[in-house]
């Protein structure tokens, strides 16, 4: 008779713990509070389909146990088992920690206003924030001769010849028409059409670097080599720098601040995790870790 009383109790123990999950498999289990956080995590698209298509909802719940199940046999792990690879989840494991606690920090971190701050750089760092600098556009006759397919030693004279010509007056239209080898830009008087700063990105430096060289609109560059052989660059216009005003670059040097008080504020959060001046330093044993990294002397 106490025995079955026990069994009935014990039973009555743990119906409530069973009752809890509304996913249960494997002794691993999924209770109501969890699978409505899993739901609300999952997209917009993903919570439609497991509303109205039974497949589609197995699939997507087969899924979040699996993780769990992972999960569990994640934490099994042992040192003794495979250190390597228990080591190499631990630390992983420690990073990904470090970064969402940061980020959680970030969340509900208050962040003042910066607006007074911001119009005072805008002010002191005017450089920075509202500077558009110089841009030129060019034209240009190229004397094509890629690495290795042609002997520059020979071509330089003939592109030296033109751009001779060129500055004695020859028609520069009649001379792309006739000597040019760009393909993008020969079909149009030899304009580059783009408009570019100093150390514009995505063009060859020298071609750059020798177009700022020239003084005036209409004329000419040096003979400028680069990768695709020989160019005469002629300077066809120039916009001359100018400074942005506050209101057009408030939000940009706001959100640079923004950005600077997180930096700020998630170094000082991390700070506090560090070192204190009571840490314990076994320094014999740091002696024998460190041994076999040493330079040899």
């Amino acid at each position: 008779m106490k025995r079955l009383i026990s069994i009935f109790f014990g039973v009555i123990l743990v119906l409530p713990a069973m009752a809890q999950n509304v996913i249960l498999d494997d002794d691993v289990g999924i209770d109501r509070e969890e699978l409505e956080r899993v739901v609300a995590s999952w997209t917009s698209q993903m919570q439609q389909a497991a509303a109205n298509d039974l497949g589609d909802r197995m699939e997507l719940l087969n899924l979040s146990l699996a993780n769990k199940k992972i999960a569990r046999a994640a934490q099994q792990m042992s040192p003794e088992a495979d250190p390597d690879v228990y080591w190499e989840y631990m630390f992983k494991l420690r990073n990904f920690q470090r970064r969402f606690m940061a980020e959680q920090f970030l969340d509900k971190l208050e962040i003042p206003d910066m607006s007074a701050l911001a119009a005072e750089r805008y002010e002191t760092e005017k450089d920075t924030y509202a500077l558009v600098p110089e841009h030129r556009i060019s034209s240009h006759i190229l004397f094509k001769c890629l690495p290795g397919e042609c002997n520059r030693n020979e071509l330089r004279p003939q592109a030296q010849a033109v751009l001779d010509e060129l500055l004695q007056g020859a028609d520069f239209a009649e001379m792309v028409e006739s000597h040019s080898q760009d393909p993008g830009s020969k079909d149009s008087g030899g304009v580059f059409n783009k408009w570019m700063k100093a150390g514009e990105p995505g063009v060859t430096p020298p071609y750059v670097w020798a177009l700022f060289q020239i003084d005036e609109e209409g004329h000419y560059s040096e003979l400028v080599e680069t990768q695709f052989g020989f160019h005469i660059i002629r300077l066809d216009g120039v916009k001359e720098h100018y400074y942005q005003p506050y209101e057009k670059v408030k939000l940009q040097i706001i959100d640079t601040l923004r950005t600077d008080y997180k930096k700020l504020a998630v170094k000082e959060y991390d700070a506090q995790f560090r070192m204190s001046d009571d840490v314990y330093i076994d320094g014999e044993a740091m002696d024998e870790i460190f041994l076999k990294y040493k330079t040899p002397e």
